[in-house]
């Protein structure tokens, strides 16, 4: 069986394909040349250094024809399977190759609910997807408003093996350090709803320091909110994209970690966080987490700035610090770890081309 992933956001398509490779499976990834920086696999693996590896496959959005030449590489009779991510069930549809979609947030949350012919076309693939893959109680939720039958829960891959607690030269040792990596994006991370939780947490603790990284759309006005609420000295704003190695070394040296306050979801950065063994403040979807994975993620949910000053007060003391972070790397490897995913997605791989019915593949995954 010979299996094609397509797309590469956040280089979860390159994390995938790497890791079932590893597993034994011969999967190729399709992806964009001269990808953006978050997704593009040299700043996710620096290992690799300038050479890509040949299993990796580039359409070129700058030439004309990337659409059709898309398209052509999905009609490859080499492939059995399609697995694909944001707009590319759309192509992989237009392909007329068996294929699964798999959830990665705004193409849902967003496209999907769109009027526009993208968002038209995505819902109609899903539709024709042999199972669309989620992965937390959010997509599931919207995935119910669509009316789809053929969906399959499959918790998002983490590299524990990289992203794990370390001893790191901390140049902020008298001080208590919370890093905020989120884009900032306020609409769909809610950055100021932390700056400003921060702001008055910081009144009563004054020897902490948020460490926030400079990047999106809203960076101007994030420096001008740090500004206006006159918190320059405890802020530290890192400039652009961090690669994998400089978010490892922040995530152990802070002593906590803030993600997002809208999307209502653990996201890549929570579970770098958890893995990192560092407590995360974010908003989930608590009950629906219990409800899916069988347990609660022990992340400390936040969605005000009045819950944001209670749970970093809460963490001032470093002995709960340390349960907690313990906690959350235990939950990352129960339910994400490469060993767990791999198997499950081997199963639904064998099972979608063996013709399996849903209802038989979930018996099975909920089993491991």
């Amino acid at each position: 069986m010979r299996t094609l992933f397509c797309g590469n956001m956040a280089n979860v398509g390159y994390m995938i394909t790497r890791q079932l490779r590893e597993y034994g499976h011969d999967q190729f990834l399709l992806m964009e040349k001269n990808p953006l920086p978050g997704s593009d696999p040299k700043n996710f693996d620096l290992s690799m250094g300038n050479e890509y590896p040949n299993w990796i496959i580039f359409y070129d959005k700058k030439k004309s024809s990337w659409k059709r030449d898309l398209i052509q590489t999905m009609r490859d009779k080499q492939f059995d399977l399609l697995h694909t991510q944001v707009e590319l069930p759309i192509f992989a549809y237009l392909s007329r190759r068996p294929f699964l979609s798999h959830i990665m947030g705004s193409d849902l949350r967003e496209l999907a609910f769109s009027n526009s012919l993208r968002g038209i076309l995505l819902r109609r693939s899903y539709r024709r997807s042999k199972a669309v893959l989620y992965g937390g109680p959010g997509p599931h939720s919207l995935l119910s408003k669509l009316k789809l039958k053929n969906t399959l829960f499959l918790p998002m891959l983490h590299d524990i093996s990289f992203f794990k607690p370390q001893t790191v030269e901390n140049k902020f040792n008298d001080k208590f350090v919370i890093f905020h990596p989120a884009n900032l994006e306020w609409r769909l991370k809610g950055n100021e709803i932390f700056i400003k939780g921060f702001a008055e947490f910081v009144k009563k603790f004054p020897n902490s320091l948020l460490i926030i990284v400079d990047r999106g759309i809203d960076s101007q006005k994030s420096h001008d909110l740090v500004n206006r609420l006159a918190i320059n000295e405890n802020v530290l704003f890192l400039n652009g994209q961090l690669n994998s190695s400089e978010l490892l070394y922040y995530y152990n040296l802070s002593d906590v970690v803030a993600d997002d306050f809208v999307i209502n979801e653990i996201g890549g950065i929570g579970r770098e966080a958890l893995s990192c063994e560092k407590p995360l403040i974010t908003l989930y979807d608590e009950l629906g987490y219990q409800k899916l994975f069988g347990e609660a993620c022990p992340a400390l949910n936040a969605s005000s700035v009045s819950e944001i000053v209670h749970k970093l007060e809460f963490l001032q003391d470093k002995k709960t610090r340390i349960k907690i972070g313990k906690s959350g790397r235990d939950w990352i490897i129960k339910h994400s770890s490469p060993s767990v995913f791999s198997h499950k997605l081997s199963i639904i791989y064998d099972s979608i081309i063996g013709k399996k019915p849903l209802d038989e593949i979930r018996i099975l995954l909920s089993e491991i």
